[in-house]
């Protein structure tokens, strides 16, 4: 193969505009010999002349990080002769946006790469689907919150050692199954939507919550002892105290345990938590015969 000509460059790069997606040829220092599009991650002059060709992703694209892991892929590729496929995330005004860029060396008939080869797609509306499904597959319909399948993912994947010590809240709604059977499930389902709003109000922002039973929540609070832990239950019996369903005050039975390490087990200290929130539903029950 000989090497392409500025003429032969031209008649490539017109033929290959008609496709839809962003294709490109780039020489050995990896630089731009054609691209058919420009997209509007670039920085374009105002200059009506001005063109990509001779230019790397460090000169033209206006993500300094994107630009560097476009750069270093393409050494890689000339070094080990082996193609690669990435996406990228790029933000701009706000927008997220997702590229495909599939890149592959070019030989000559001897076996000299002499440049990359790439197409860029935009794969935007596909990544930003699979994300919703993703999200749609561990969050709670009824309330927002993440499901139990999450919880379990997440107490094995996203526990930091950073997050100790963290205090783990049981929660279960009373008077559910009364509610149910007096006013139908429609106003249950409002009792269980009431009772994360009241959550909401009182944990703290890096709060991670789950519902994982028809009225039972799990809430973990990371970098929370027990003193701030039974500050914040108290916060939340004091917000139920200003919220109510039917004429009746919301009431919220409660439980909590600490880990202080990523060694200690999450399941155990739902156990510790659960056993807590059962004796409070019991006093609370107790309370209201008397």
């Amino acid at each position: 193969m000989s090497r392409l000509l500025p003429k032969d460059v031209d008649f490539i790069e017109k033929i290959l505009k008609e496709l839809p997606s962003n294709i490109f040829f780039k020489d050995t220092d990896c630089r731009y010999v054609f691209c058919t599009h420009y997209w509007r991650h670039l920085k374009i002059e105002d200059d009506v002349n001005w063109s990509i060709r001779g230019k790397t992703d460090l000169e033209v694209r206006k993500d300094v990080e994107n630009a560097r892991y476009a750069y270093e892929q393409d050494r890689r590729i000339l070094e080990t002769g082996k193609g690669c496929s990435y996406i990228s995330e790029i933000t701009q005004d706000g927008i997220s946006e997702y590229l495909e860029i599939i890149k592959r060396p070019v030989r000559d008939d001897s076996g000299d790469i002499i440049g990359i080869v790439g197409i860029i797609n935009d794969v935007t509306a596909r990544i930003k689907m699979e994300k919703e499904l993703e999200e749609y597959a561990k969050t709670d319909m009824l309330t927002g919150l993440y499901n139990r399948r999450y919880m379990n993912s997440w107490a094995l994947n996203e526990l930091k050692d950073e997050m100790f010590p963290m205090c783990i809240i049981s929660a279960d709604c009373d008077g559910l199954k009364r509610i149910n059977d007096s006013y139908g499930h429609i106003v249950g389902d409002e009792l269980i939507r009431l009772t994360t709003s009241m959550f909401r109000i009182c944990v703290p922002e890096d709060a991670t919550m789950f519902r994982i039973g028809g009225d039972e929540f799990i809430i973990a609070l990371p970098r929370t002892d027990s003193i701030t832990g039974h500050r914040i239950i108290e916060k939340m019996h004091e917000a139920s105290k200003l919220l109510s369903l039917k004429g009746e005050p919301l009431s919220v039975s409660i439980g909590m345990s600490v880990m202080n390490s990523r060694e200690e087990s999450f399941s155990t200290a739902i156990e510790q938590a659960d056993r807590q929130m059962y004796d409070d539903k019991a006093e609370r029950k107790a309370n209201r015969n008397n």
